[in-house]
């Protein structure tokens, strides 16, 4: 191959991994500012912008002769396979009574075939991020403007919602709220997928800045752990001060949208992002210090504002759980027997809100559109198999991102993985009463959030050094 020819090639892969990356960018912004994503229109266009980009990495990948293992399509083309499965025609007398009717004499797995069509593309969508972040991850420039990517849209939400709250001024743009309007959403209309968004955000602002961290102690002196010796030596100092500002802002958002698993799902993740960086790096005496400060801070600005809605929140849980009937435990109840009844194939991918009026013995005369449960939904639409294969799927992630922390050679890979701990510690937990990953804005970040987990897992090096 000639000098130009591969001068060509290198340049088309850089320009390639550019528009990647300004697509997967723009895609979760425009996701999260458009209402969460739930407003279909705003989302096509992301869409349409992510499918782009893949077939972009198709087309030139195939071309080179460049794939990616197929270790990593294992678990999302079964997810795939199965849905379209959901959608295939079966013979009627192949598929149980339950199944949507396609005329004549076949029917398909699932009871409602446009609402698993429509689910499809927002699983093919959110996949499709998964994979793109693997890739803009492989450069770690490009990865650092990802990370802090999701922090500049954390400020931003975390800025609105306060305004929201402090202000009475309850608009997403230029639409007035119907609901959540005593506490902050930002510009999404549940609270609690707004807490969702700001609890993933929330552990990127704070392993940066134990990357900071780490980069002022290098700097000034391996033995100054102390934190007088690193005000002393204002090196780099600015930036740390800046995302742990950044950190308080987030929290204080987040607990004035006042989803309480929100904030309970958050204050996990914090505590556990403080654990891993003390047992890291073994002084606990700093950890103690900076989480006191943070912990300091968020309380303040939380008095400061006035902490009484927030307990009130937390003082009603007794008494909403006590109403059987009127609680989310009725629903899972409901769920449990939908799964029991499709427990292999599920009901169809997005099918909840009609399959459950089968089961559905509480909130009558309501429409229950999700199981505020995640984890339950997706047993429902998918089957057991298949949700089990997920969930093992996101465990091993979750694990290989934590091994990647206490491992990984490189200061900023560790950061990376400390961030991805965190919020998928958050979002796990969340998961466990609300339906944060059916929220695409919320899921698309997710898979992202997966995609930097997988890059920056344990690897073999031949370097022992430790570089920023």
């Amino acid at each position: 191959m000639s000098d130009g020819a591969r001068w060509a090639i290198v340049n088309f892969d850089k320009s390639l991994l550019t528009v990647t990356e300004i697509s997967l960018i723009l895609g979760i912004t425009l996701a999260v500012l458009a209402f969460g994503g739930t407003e279909p229109a705003s989302f096509a266009i992301v869409e349409v912008l992510l499918f782009v980009a893949a077939a972009l990495h198709v087309v030139w990948g195939l071309r080179e002769g460049k794939c990616i293992s197929p270790a990593c399509f294992l678990i999302s083309g079964g997810l795939v396979a199965i849905v379209l499965a959901q959608l295939c025609p079966l013979p009627v007398g192949w598929v149980g009574r339950a199944a949507e009717p396609l005329g004549g004499h076949y029917s398909s797995l699932t009871i409602e075939s446009y609402s698993t069509r429509s689910e499809l593309l927002i699983l093919l969508t959110c996949l499709i991020g998964f994979f793109l972040a693997q890739i803009i991850a492989q450069d770690r420039k490009r990865m650092r403007r990802l990370a802090q990517c999701f922090v500049a849209l954390g400020v931003f939400e975390a800025v609105y919602g306060l305004v929201q709250y402090l202000a009475g001024w309850q608009r997403i743009f230029l639409y007035i709220k119907k609901y959540d309007l005593e506490e902050a959403t930002g510009t999404y209309i549940n609270r609690n997928h707004y807490a969702g968004f700001l609890e993933m955000a929330l552990p990127f602002s704070l392993a940066l800045a134990w990357y900071e961290f780490r980069k002022l102690r290098r700097g000034h002196n391996e033995s100054a752990t102390s934190l007088r010796d690193l005000i002393v030596s204002q090196s780099g100092l600015p930036k740390l001060i800046l995302y742990v500002f950044i950190a308080v802002l987030l929290f204080s958002a987040l607990l004035f949208s006042r989803s309480r698993m929100g904030i309970l799902a958050a204050s996990a993740s914090i505590l556990v992002i403080f654990f891993l960086i003390s047992v890291a790096g073994r002084h606990v005496k700093t950890v103690l210090i900076l989480s006191t400060a943070f912990a300091i801070l968020a309380g303040s600005a939380a008095i400061w504002i006035g902490p009484g809605p927030i307990a009130e929140r937390f003082e009603d849980v007794s008494q909403e759980y006590s109403q059987y009937d009127r609680s989310r435990l009725s629903i899972w109840q409901g769920t449990g027997r939908l799964i029991e009844e499709h427990p292999f194939l599920g009901t169809g991918l997005g099918t909840f809100p009609i399959a459950y009026t089968k089961v559905q013995s509480t909130f009558l005369g309501e429409f229950v559109n999700h199981a505020h449960n995640d984890y339950l939904e997706i047993a429902s639409d998918l089957g057991l198999p298949a949700a089990l294969a997920l969930f093992a799927s996101l465990i091993y992630l979750f694990v290989g991102a934590a091994r990647g922390f206490l491992s990984a050679e490189k200061s900023f890979d560790r950061a990376i993985a400390l961030a991805c701990v965190g919020s998928m510690l958050a979002i796990f937990l969340h998961s466990l009463t609300d339906f944060n990953l059916h929220i695409p804005a919320n899921a698309l970040l997710f898979s992202s959030i997966l995609g930097l987990s997988l890059a920056v897992r344990p690897r073999k090096s031949t370097t022992s050094n430790e570089t920023a």
